[in-house]
């Protein structure tokens, strides 16, 4: 198979659009990260994606589709009140967006699209290359991150072709995603909403447009929905990866090649000094705005290993919701 890296003019997302709706793999850009795509209504493709990915097929997908689908046809099931009430709160507020939201699937939605459950994460992007695409193609598209499992997730249309290569005959070009991290998810199968992983839109903002608290985290037990994002390893370079403080960061034994990644003055002045005793290090040094870290993250983390780094260490990013999608990323990739 041959894989083409495609410029987004309106031919080649049309092109893009066919080979979806034939069954075809199309690797497309979000606001979030580069999302791997197989059109909900082609099971092989579906298949297609857990086989390219080495995913796991009880480890649910997310159907994403354009701002003027109605996903109330069959797809998802809001047939409960106080659910539609909430859906549509939330998706007038923030989509097209970085919101994920887990409802009841409809009959429409295929089991090998959600791990075997009866709920689904649908979501809507903003990105203009991926809206243009879900349009053409007319029915949702399931697009996971675009890389191995587990691994770092692509921001770029280089870093698919690098770890996915010729698994994916179609990856579209697109401007660097705004967002950087995958996005926040929100469960509304219970009366009480859920947020299951956080990102760009916190908890805060969508107690905001609710007018009502919010869980955060995953439920326990047995019943507990599976969501994407969700094992407690995740996001993972090659490379070790610690988080930590300032504080902590003279007392912490490092690799010699280490890669420091902070944005206080305290701690770069530390790296700056503890790099100094190892045999090869570098220091980058960040405004401390949680949106410029998250967009720049997965670079970081690939840079570690195309680099050859033996460690990245990241400053403790701090305990406030606007950082809560960094922080949840930086544990899963140290984990």
């Amino acid at each position: 198979m041959t894989i083409k890296v495609l410029e987004p003019t309106e031919l080649n997302i049309l092109q893009c659009a066919q080979a979806l709706q034939s069954g075809s793999l199309v690797a497309f850009p979000t606001e979030t990260v580069f999302g791997l795509g197989a059109a909900v209504t082609q099971p092989s493709a579906v298949e297609g994606i857990f086989r390219a990915k080495g995913r796991p097929s009880n480890h649910p997908l997310i159907a994403h589709a354009h701002t003027g689908f109605d996903w109330a046809d069959g797809w998802i099931d809001l047939s409960s009140a106080r659910l539609k009430a909430q859906f549509l709160a939330l998706t007038q507020h923030f989509w097209p967006g970085p919101l994920t939201l887990i409802v009841p699937k409809g009959d429409k939605m295929p089991l090998n699209v959600t791990g075997g459950q009866r709920s689904v994460g649908v979501r809507c992007p903003q990105h203009p290359v991926a809206q243009a695409l879900l349009k053409a193609t007319g029915v949702p598209v399931a697009a996971p991150s675009a890389n191995r499992f587990g691994k770092v997730s692509p921001t770029r249309a280089a870093h698919v072709v690098s770890e996915l290569g010729v698994s994916v005959p179609y990856v579209l070009e697109g401007d660097i995603p705004e967002v950087g991290i995958e996005s926040t998810i929100v469960s509304l199968l219970n009366e009480t909403p859920r947020l299951l992983r956080p990102g760009r839109i916190t908890a805060q903002q969508i107690e905001a447009v609710l007018g009502q608290a919010v869980a955060v985290g995953p439920a326990a037990g047995e019943n507990a929905v599976r969501f994407s994002g969700g094992l407690e390893k995740h996001y993972s370079p090659d490379a070790k990866v610690c988080i930590l403080s300032a504080e902590q960061l003279m007392a912490e034994p490092l690799p010699s090649s280490t890669l420091f990644v902070g944005w206080s003055d305290s701690f770069i002045e530390q790296a700056n000094h503890k790099g100094a005793q190892l045999r090869n290090s570098s220091v980058v040094s960040n405004s401390g705005l949680p949106a410029e870290i998250e967009q720049n993250l997965y670079i970081w983390l690939r840079q570690a290993d195309e680099q050859q780094w033996g460690c990245v260490v990241f400053e403790q990013p701090p305990a406030l919701p606007e950082w809560a999608g960094v922080a949840d990323r930086l544990r899963r990739a140290a984990w």
